[in-house]
């Protein structure tokens, strides 16, 4: 049995594609890139990010500048988003069957901790955030330094193709959820050692 499960928060734990969307739309005049028609949201989560990015016309050198701006943006709409259908049911099941729970994510704290509180959700045994988009397997090596895990005792959920290969480099295992941001096939050709359609398989994992 796993000690711990580790969540990232965006995609995997709430719904926020529709409003990741609509504010990188918003800063597409200010970046130089194109905005994002919905119907080609599909094509673009069958991609990785850098070639979502060239498939918009956004340097990947503005990514760093673009992401602060959204980021800040995100807390003034945190208020509308919504816990991924069943989520917190499972997360508290996990809690019960003594299964230690956390989050990283690459988030500010404050953003998380507020959404958190309005959904009335059991406060996580942890919450580490990584600011580097490119270097989560650091951030990983670091909480599971600070939470004195092997790697074997874990469980990261995720909804993107970097998070299995952060994972990976740490040798920490993986379940891909296919409700978040990044399409099942591209996932599933990173070969994560599991692959989740609903939350509550989440339950038979552990």
């Amino acid at each position: 049995m796993k000690k711990t499960v580790i969540f990232d928060f965006d995609g995997t734990l709430v719904a926020s594609r529709d409003l990741a969307v609509r504010l990188f739309n918003e800063l597409s005049g200010t970046y130089g890139y194109r905005r994002i028609q919905e119907e080609e949201i599909p094509a673009l989560a069958a991609l990785s990010v850098p070639d979502r990015l060239r498939a918009i016309g956004c340097p990947m050198y503005k990514l760093p500048s673009l992401l602060f701006e959204i980021k800040r943006r995100y807390k003034q709409a945190v208020t509308e988003l919504e816990p991924v259908d069943g989520i917190p049911e499972v997360m508290r099941e996990l809690r019960s069957r003594g299964i230690r729970t956390g989050i990283l994510s690459s988030n500010r704290p404050d953003n998380i901790r507020t959404f958190l509180g309005r959904g009335g959700w059991d406060e996580p045994d942890f919450l580490f955030t990584a600011t580097n988009l490119f270097g989560k397997d650091r951030a990983i090596r670091s909480l599971l330094r600070a939470e004195r895990l092997q790697p074997e005792e874990a469980l990261y959920v995720g909804d993107e193709l970097r998070d299995i290969e952060a994972c990976r480099r740490v040798s920490l295992p993986v379940a891909a959820v296919t409700w978040g941001y990044d399409a099942e096939d591209l996932l599933r050709g990173a070969e994560p050692d599991h692959v989740l359609g609903r939350p509550r398989e989440l339950l038979e994992l552990v």
